[in-house]
């Protein structure tokens, strides 16, 4: 999946920005090719520039958004304008840049990260932006990364200025709760016709997490076979709504035992939203024994642990 920092050079958003602002005649066709002439990458260039509000794109026309002064800067004076602005969006680019700052730990004199072989690929394309900005410095071996001091200002702006209120946080757990109901009710939908070669009676189908948000799973289905014995064989469905984008969820503790303990007959339902009431099942994920395919597989899964319960020792 294309991340918004892939193949992006600093020659390359500062070269795009002084083609637009040398530029009489604006069309896409116009700057793309004025562009070429001395360096690659347009579309991801212009599209990091596009999530930055630096650039807007209407009616095939690109010029520059006003919080964002285009004249044709050296350098220099290009890095001075931009590393404030790229610091302080809220788009895809942000969140990547979040994920890479998140590494970087404070001494008493420095913030740094060591990282390891798999981090530097992971990072690759973030962090050499960032060294061209001159936003961190490397060790000699390139393996630990120092925020430059002129610059640890923007690094604590990064995790210090997202705001959310009590009452929008009420309001989204609300909206998810809607959607994760709906998601498990359209499931519930989608397993009746999935199961045809057994026999089933009406509401069959358990939809457990409305009389037991404990048991570790939403929904008690069945097997499409029977076993040895023709009994039907039970199948244990956790539900998350997710975004097509990346199929992040959030897995709680217990559902995580529970999916542990079950093994091969724990699945996890992972279904794309495409509205709050609209989901898309041509691209439905179902994950068989979701603890050893997705919690221990760390090559093809990316796990953070978003919070954890403490408590003192007695």
């Amino acid at each position: 999946m294309k991340k918004p920092f892939d193949k992006i050079k600093l020659w390359h958003l500062h070269t795009l920005c002084n083609t637009l602002a040398d530029a009489q005649v604006r069309h896409v066709s116009n700057i793309r090719r004025k562009y070429l002439e001395n360096a690659l990458s347009f579309d991801e260039t212009l599209s990091m520039l596009e999530d930055l509000k630096i650039i807007k794109s209407t009616s095939d026309e690109l010029s520059p958004t006003k919080s964002f002064s285009l004249t044709h800067d050296s350098i220099d004076d290009f890095k001075r304008k931009f590393l404030p602005v790229l610091f302080s969006s809220n788009g895809e680019v942000s969140e990547q840049l979040r994920d890479f700052l998140l590494n970087f730990q404070t001494d008493s004199e420095k913030t740094f990260f060591k990282a390891t072989e798999i981090q530097k690929i992971k990072f690759s394309d973030t962090r050499n932006l960032l060294l061209e900005l001159e936003f961190i410095k490397a060790s000699a071996d390139n393996t630990t990364y120092f925020v430059n001091p002129n610059y640890a200002d923007l690094f604590i702006k990064q995790f210090s200025r997202k705001k959310l209120t009590p009452e929008t946080l009420k309001k989204k757990q609300a909206e998810n709760d809607s959607i994760g109901l709906t998601a498990e009710k359209a499931v519930i939908e989608f397993e009746v016709k999935r199961l045809t070669d057994i026999s089933l009676g009406t509401n069959e189908i358990e939809h457990t997490s409305q009389d037991n948000v404990l048991a570790g799973y939403d929904i008690k289905s069945f097997e499409n076979r029977l076993d040895i014995d023709s009994k039907r064989i039970d199948r244990y469905i956790e539900v998350k709504a997710v975004s097509v984008q990346d199929f992040k969820f959030y897995w709680s503790r217990n559902e995580m035992e529970i999916s542990k303990v079950f093994g091969e007959k724990y699945f996890l339902y992972l279904l794309p939203v495409i509205s709050n009431n609209s989901f898309d099942f041509e691209k439905l994920m179902i994950v068989n024994n979701p603890f050893k395919t997705i919690y221990l597989n760390q090559i093809e899964w990316n796990k953070e642990e978003e919070s954890i319960s403490l408590s003192k020792k007695l």
